[in-house]
């Protein structure tokens, strides 16, 4: 590993400059000049192309900092490495060969041999792919090979994550595919990701394979940003902020996105309120940098009707500065109001939790129809969503007739 750190930083396998901590903690990030000569994109919104460095005076760079891993694996990658589980900067150094969208962070001086419990097949697929995945949850980079998943090897690029099962939340895989399948009814015009429940060989008999929205079938890289990078906020700070920020990214930058998707983005906030997902924070929204510099939504992802632990019953966001809300507690009257908030008039609302009515027996019948989940997580996504729909959308309508 690199004695001072830095690391080299590729957009695409291009050389795009260098990355580097200083004494005291301040990190650096400078684009190259050959590629400030190119016709490649900034690395980040947050990182605009300029000859003068980016100076991040306490840690990581919000971009980079988001794509460090998280939970469980972070534990992992600084146990292997003997590190402080708060040493960002070095994990991500080890761990930056298959991040989220197309960046790399490349060490100049790697480690050699980390320590690996070779008792342990997750830990020896985890740690030997050198890859950094962001969330708390068990997961791992993966490849089909025909019929079977396995796992990354190193110097391979992963096409699709691999969630392993939770020690704490029963079950969380079969939820998250159900809510999934269930947001992909009520989301009808929209793209959520692709997923299968599957063994991962050698790892686990029942993991849940979702397919990289970030990858080409060849493992061709595509770039994107969570929320949570747009805004500048760091890693730890997913939940400090309210619904309709995103909609605010999108209006204050009419240049490069379209003030048309609030409307999309409204109506996954409001599936996932539906659904139960409390957990919908701002790294589980992303937006998709194209071709032409142009920002759009990425596909939806991360979708778990959390509520169905009694554990989480709090919303991720506030709504209007609003924060700590209960799910319960979600009424007619903030969905209107939150869909002014993203500029949506009471017409627009309304036709989103029509669309929503017309298309619920759809999203129960999904549930009913997802394969190896069991009944009884099945009949709590029902009972989710049966309570959100009587509680929250059913009389939205008769809310708006009211008003003066």
């Amino acid at each position: 590993m690199a004695t001072n750190l830095w690391g080299r930083i590729y957009y695409k396998n291009i050389f795009a400059g260098i990355l580097s901590q200083e004494a005291g903690g301040r990190c650096v990030f400078t684009y190259d000049e050959s590629y400030l000569q190119s016709s490649l994109p900034a690395i980040s919104y947050t990182l605009p192309l300029r000859a003068e460095p980016h100076l991040s005076e306490y840690g990581l760079h919000p971009f980079f900092d988001n794509l460090c891993a998280e939970g469980w694996l972070k534990n992992a990658q600084a146990r292997a490495l003997g590190l402080r589980r708060d040493d960002r900067f070095s994990l991500l150094l080890a761990f930056g060969t298959d991040l989220a969208g197309a960046v790399s962070v490349i060490d100049p001086d790697p480690a050699g041999e980390i320590k690996i419990d070779h008792g342990d097949p997750e830990n020896i697929a985890v740690l030997s792919a050198r890859a950094s995945l962001s969330g708390v949850q068990p997961k791992l980079g993966a490849i089909k090979e025909g019929r079977v998943f396995r796992p990354v090897k190193r110097g391979e690029r992963a096409t699709y994550i691999a969630k392993l099962p939770s020690p704490t939340l029963p079950d969380i895989l079969g939820l998250e595919y159900v809510t999934t399948q269930a947001c992909a009814a009520l989301l009808k015009e929209d793209t959520v990701a692709e997923m299968t429940l599957a063994p991962l060989q050698g790892v686990a008999e029942r993991s849940l394979l979702v397919k990289r929205f970030d990858r080409t079938e060849d493992g061709k890289q595509i770039h994107f940003e969570e929320f949570n990078q747009l805004l500048g906020n760091r890693s730890e700070d997913k939940y400090e902020a309210c619904y309709e920020h995103m909609a605010d990214f999108i209006i204050q930058n009419g240049d490069i996105c379209l003030r048309a998707e609030c409307d999309t983005l409204f109506r996954r906030v409001m599936a996932c309120i539906l659904t139960g997902n409390t957990d919908a924070h701002l790294k589980n929204f992303a937006m998709e940098h194209t071709e032409s510099g142009l920002l759009r939504l990425a596909p939806c992802y991360d979708l778990v009707a959390a509520a169905c632990y009694p554990e989480y019953q709090t919303l991720a966001l506030g709504i209007e500065r609003v924060e700590n809300m209960k799910i319960g507690s979600i009424g007619p009257k903030n969905i209107v109001r939150l869909g002014k908030l993203f500029g949506l008039p009471d017409k627009a609302v309304m036709l989103a939790v029509s669309d929503l009515a017309s298309r619920l027996n759809k999203a129960h019948g999904a549930v009913d129809g997802s394969k190896n989940v069991g009944q009884d997580i099945k009949d709590k996504l029902h009972q989710q969503m049966e309570k959100r729909w009587n509680g929250t959308f059913d009389s939205i309508g008769t809310y708006l007739s009211k008003r003066p």
